[in-house]
């Protein structure tokens, strides 16, 4: 896939129109799996690629990531000027693109959607447990900004690992506590 720097403004100003996170009139959970939907949309009509929810997905998604930073990035001349990607467009890559990430992610390894304080700014978060958070609208706008240093395939697979063999060691946890010989505890 290659993508030119017309074609990436031209997604950038269909993504415009769109609507922020979180949308007026929808809860959260509903206005990111909106804009996830628009990703796959985009991509397919734009880029004539499939973004599912899965593994290869994500992967599909870094390449079209790496291909828009790209296309975006300043010609060298104007980056020792220092001349960057537009840090709006990187909002509404990750706004839109981040969302389907995130939508994957979970689609994976589960959670729910959240605003989060950080640093003195509301976030969308994917929260995994108590007090146990992931940014993927964040880490696709990264992406999108600085190219493959902030990879979206490596923070999915990363999330993953971390996540699943957790839940399975919670699960073995639970199983031995239910296969216990002890007798259950009397009470009065």
């Amino acid at each position: 896939m290659e993508i030119n720097r017309r074609q990436a403004l031209g997604l950038l100003d269909s993504l415009s129109e769109f609507y922020p996170v979180p949308r007026a009139g929808l809860d959260l959970a509903s206005t990111i799996a909106a804009n996830a939907q628009r990703a796959q949309i985009e991509a397919e009509r734009r880029f004539s690629v499939a973004l599912t929810l899965d593994a290869n997905g994500v992967k599909t998604l870094r390449t079209l990531l790496s291909e828009l930073h790209r296309a975006m990035l300043p010609s060298r001349v104007t980056r020792i000027f220092g001349a960057s990607i537009p840090f709006t467009s990187s909002v509404l890559i990750a706004n839109v693109f981040g969302a389907f990430l995130g939508e994957a992610l979970r689609a994976r390894v589960g959670g729910e959607w959240q605003l989060v304080e950080l640093n003195g700014q509301t976030l969308v978060a994917l929260c995994l447990r108590k007090d146990d958070f992931t940014l993927p609208t964040y880490k696709a706008g990264k992406q999108f900004m600085n190219g493959d240093e902030d990879d979206v395939w490596f923070f999915y697979s990363v999330m993953v690992q971390k996540i699943v063999p957790a839940e399975k060691e919670l699960a073995t946890i639970h199983s031995d506590n239910l296969k216990s010989d002890r007798a259950p505890a009397k009470i009065g």
